[in-house]
């Protein structure tokens, strides 16, 4: 938010994680700038009017969610006609591993913990929150759907352990556009 907020950007933060809104507040506090934040569930309706965004800027949060088509369907609703959404995605190849050095394949695909008590285990043992893995059509297809025009995709690795080393890209960015 720093980075929009020195671009002369108005900007409103949806966010679960309470102590993450309170964080966003105290460092615009601090930067001298101002911050609109929420907290939300983005697996509910989102709380903004149809038409109301000229760009969101959507993170790699996804796989905090089960159903990422409810998402994009808000994210179409709440954007203006011409509006660019940039998203981050995980696609997927990290829930293979376990939080070791990735060097053995230890789920399989889909992970999804709701489906699988070991994983709802593990996930609740590293204290991470509750992850899901999903494809290539549940993100960026999922946009497609919806009604997005997709205008480019940009691909990278962790930045660091063996799939960064072997350039295996683990995430997605997309930019879209409401037409």
């Amino acid at each position: 938010m720093p980075i929009f907020a020195a671009l002369g950007a108005e900007f409103t933060v949806l966010d679960y994680s309470e102590k993450q809104i309170q964080s966003d507040l105290m460092v615009a506090e601090r930067e001298g700038y101002t911050i609109d934040a929420i907290r939300g569930d983005m697996t509910k309706p989102l709380p903004f009017d149809d038409d109301f965004f000229d760009l969101i800027f959507h993170p790699v949060s996804n796989c905090y969610i089960e159903d990422v088509m409810h998402v994009w369907r808000e994210c179409h609703r709440i954007l203006r006609k011409g509006g660019r959404m940039m998203a981050g995605l995980d696609n997927g190849i990290n829930f293979l591993f376990d939080d070791g050095d990735e060097r053995e394949i230890k789920y399989r695909l889909p992970y999804n913990p709701l489906k699988d008590k070991s994983l709802l285990i593990s996930m609740e043992k590293q204290d991470c929150g509750v992850q899901f893995s999903h494809t290539m059509e549940e993100q960026i297809r999922g946009q497609l759907k919806v009604g997005f025009t997709l205008l480019d995709v940009y691909e990278d690795t962790n930045g660091a352990g063996l799939l960064h080393d072997y350039g295996v890209p683990t995430f997605w960015a997309t930019l879209a556009e409401k037409r």
